[in-house]
């Protein structure tokens, strides 16, 4: 817990989410879906703010307005109502039989990189499910580590850091970050990073991301070919009955030459892999995040 006051409301909101968590760990699957997608719906109806600042990201970054732009902002209410209610019903997914709710497709690209035995960068963005496809690949035996910006709520972070840890992954603290990620990395584990997330701080570089130009960090690709370790990235779309197609991609590859211009490259490889699966499935994407928030300075080089 920091030093700053944490208002006393935090309290109340743990004591009401943390046991709702262990309701919703008992009921099966399909129903607890249905029912964070009904919640989000609720979250739609009365959260103006949210929902405004979606539909604008959605028209600016799609091109699309009008009864469309409605249609997808409903929809990333939806999907992230289920999230919540799946993120906080995580230890239930390491019951017997969890396995089956999970379609994995292209796991061989994950094994071939775990076998080199350097680590392995596990890239994803805030897209589908990203929690339930670590939790589930942890306990497939290839355990990540995450350096994470730590919850609001300090009660609601230590029990989520524990949920997590269930599969053999564990939560890093953003104290020494780089330094953690490398002995993650050196240690053969796998390290899962989230990039696409306004970057307020340095280090930052700014990429256009779905036609506007985007703060982002450059760990990703400075790891990847710093250390010589492969990113492969993955994602967990959501099925009915509160099942998930999870899929690994073939591993992104920077080009040869100078690390800098190397680095630079993969960041925007990776930039361009989000954008794709945005396109593909948008409802599924974080639209309800100022991702356009930080803008660059004037001169300042965007990278395409």
């Amino acid at each position: 817990m920091s030093d700053k006051p944490v208002p006393a409301w935090r309290r109340l909101e743990a004591g009401v989410l943390i046991p709702l968590a262990g309701v919703l760990r008992r009921l099966p699957p399909g129903t607890r879906a249905a029912l964070g997608e009904r919640l989000g719906l609720l979250g739609h109806a009365l959260d103006r703010r949210h929902r405004e600042l979606a539909r604008e990201n959605v028209r600016r970054g799609l091109a699309v307005d009008g009864a469309r732009a409605a249609e997808i902002v409903r929809g990333v209410f939806r999907h992230f109502g289920r999230v919540a209610a799946e993120v906080l019903a995580l230890p239930a997914y390491a019951r017997p039989g969890a396995e089956r709710l999970f379609d994995v497709e292209g796991l061989e690209h994950l094994e071939t990189a775990w076998s080199r035995g350097r680590g392995v960068l596990v890239f994803s963005a805030h897209y589908g499910n990203w929690e339930l496809v670590a939790f589930r690949q942890g306990l497939a035996g290839f355990p990540m580590d995450f350096i994470a910006r730590p919850l609001d709520n300090p009660w609601l972070e230590r029990a989520f850091a524990r949920w997590r840890e269930v599969s053999g992954n564990r939560v890093l603290g953003k104290h020494g970050a780089l330094r953690k990620a490398l002995r993650t990395l050196r240690s053969g584990r796998g390290l899962a990073i989230l990039v696409d997330q306004n970057q307020r701080v340095e280090p930052r570089v700014f990429v256009e991301f779905l036609g506007r130009p985007a703060a982002t960090s450059p760990v990703l690709g400075e790891l990847a070919v710093r250390l010589d370790v492969p990113v492969v990235p993955v994602t967990g779309r959501p099925l009915p009955g509160g099942r998930y197609r999870v899929v690994y991609e073939r591993p992104l590859v920077p080009p040869p030459g100078d690390p800098r211009e190397a680095s630079r490259a993969l960041t925007v490889m990776a930039t361009r892999r989000i954008e794709a699966w945005i396109r593909e499935r948008p409802e599924l994407w974080l639209w309800l995040h100022d991702r356009w928030k930080t803008r660059p300075r004037e001169g300042e080089e965007v990278l395409r």
